[in-house]
Formats: C-alpha cells, sequence, structure tokens
C-alpha cells in the first residue's frame, strides 16, 4: 500500500547507503576526484553534516533560483541510491557543495518541477491506493520521530503529501495475499532495495507460502533482472520466463 510504502523507503536507504560508502571510499575514486573519504564508515556522517550545514545555509546553484538546501541533498542521495550508475554524480554534488568557491550544479531533473502530467499520475495513484490521515499533527509527529531514526532521509519519507486532503474513497480494497492458489510464482529482490526494500518481499513470499519462491540478490539498488549483472539471478529468471521452471527452494544469490 502506498503509505507503507513510502515509510519504508526510509529504511531502504539506511539499508542501501553502505553501498555508496564503501564506494565513495575506494582509493580508485581518487583517480576521477571523487573519493569522499579514507573509510566507508566517514561519509554517513559526512552527508548528514552537509545535509544540516545546508539548511541553515542554502547554496546557490548554476540553476537560477534553485539553491541546494538540505533537504534537495536528502532527496539526491535517496534517489542515487537507487542504481550505482547514479553514484559519480551524487559524489560530484557532495564535493562541489563543500568548497565554499564551487557552484554546485544540480543532477538531471532537479532544476525544475515535476511534470504535471506525471505529478497528478503519481498522486492520484498514491491517493487511491489506501485512505490516508487527514490529522496533520499526526504527520508532524510522525515527522519528528522519523528524523531521529532515518537521518538520512530526516522524515521525508512519511511526511503529509496531497493525499491527505483527498477526499474521495480507495478506487479498490487492498489486495488480501494468501496462500491459496496455484503454485506458479517467482520473486526475485535485490537484498538492499532503496525503493522497496527485501524485508517487504520477504514478508509478501511468507504469505504466499508453497504459491512461491524468492531469489534473493546480494546486491543494491532498484531493479534486478538483468539489471546488475548478476549471472545466477538472471539465469534463473530467464528459465522461468522460457520454460515455467523454477528453482526448487528459495535461492539466494551472491554477488
Amino acid at each position: 500500500m502506498g503509505r507503507g510504502w513510502l515509510a519504508n523507503t526510509a529504511v531502504g536507504a539506511d539499508d542501501r547507503f553502505p553501498d555508496f560508502a564503501r564506494w565513495a571510499a575506494d582509493p580508485a575514486r581518487a583517480r576521477d576526484g571523487l573519493r569522499l573519504a579514507q573509510l566507508p564508515s566517514e561519509v554517513r556522517p559526512k552527508v548528514l553534516t552537509l545535509a544540516d550545514r545546508l539548511d541553515r545555509a542554502p547554496r546557490p546553484t548554476t540553476t537560477p533560483n534553485k539553491p541546494l538546501t538540505g533537504n534537495l541533498l536528502r532527496q539526491a542521495v535517496q534517489q542515487a541510491l537507487t542504481g550505482d550508475a547514479n553514484f559519480p554524480w551524487l559524489a560530484r554534488l557532495i564535493k562541489a557543495a563543500e568548497v565554499s568557491h564551487t557552484t554546485p550544479a544540480l543532477p538531471p531533473g532537479y532544476g525544475t518541477p515535476m511534470p504535471d502530467r506525471d505529478a497528478a499520475v503519481f498522486m492520484a495513484t498514491q491517493c487511491n491506493d489506501v485512505r490516508w490521515p487527514h490529522d496533520v499533527r499526526g504527520y508532524a509527529h510522525d515527522v519528528a520521530a522519523d528524523r531521529v531514526r532515518h537521518p538520512l532521509t530526516a522524515g521525508q519519507p512519511v511526511n503529509i503529501t496531497p493525499c491527505a486532503f483527498w477526499h474521495s474513497e480507495p478506487a479498490d480494497k487492498p489486495v488480501h495475499i494468501t496462500p491459496d492458489g496455484p503454485s506458479n510464482i517467482l520473486m526475485i529482490q535485490n537484498l538492499r532495495d532503496p525503493t522497496t526494500p527485501c524485508f517487504g518481499a520477504r514478508h509478501m513470499r511468507a504469505a504466499l507460502d508453497r504459491r512461491a519462491r524468492l531469489v534473493t540478490v546480494d546486491h543494491g539498488g532498484h531493479g534486478v533482472y538483468l539489471a546488475n549483472g548478476n549471472a545466477c539471478g538472471d539465469r534463473a529468471v530467464t528459465e522461468f520466463l522460457t520454460t515455467g521452471h523454477r528453482p526448487a527452494t528459495d535461492r539466494r544469490c551472491n554477488a
């Protein structure tokens, strides 16, 4: 359901961020000027400190009237975690924001609002999925608590949305997942997915019981099949799609 999915992305970001931290602390990044720290453990405090500083003093960017704020940096971090290919532009943004004499350049898509047609479809889908609370004070309470638990996302996943003012009832009742039905489902899931965290897949797998098999891939990011070069996971899905055969039991694919 939409509201639970958004809230879970805070956990997903925490699970995924260590992948970026290892990448950003790798000595190989120094060749491109993208190494952020000597140790992976130093990257997260650096990002959190920078975001706090930008909360107090946003930085002008190469996009007129679009400063880099702490929340914009946090949003960029969350988006970058969806795929390893995003790591370089995030590191460049962090580097530029740290240096006072440099004007940061916003990543593609951050200089202009989301197109109306995209925003309308997204919000209509979210708001019609389930009934959302209308109590503004409840959202404020949730944000304050989530900021403490998950400072990387700082309460954004549980913040108020237009759905709080959506007056129509959900279009359909939520689907109740049960073990009843044919045993013909194959699931595949990255262990460190920031957008749809692995614990959600495991809950669904448990609800489906004998109907499903779950292939977990030791990788981060959103998107698994043919997305990260894991031959074990790709092979399992390809075989299922071409022959209908699944692994006899749940399978874990290492990196």
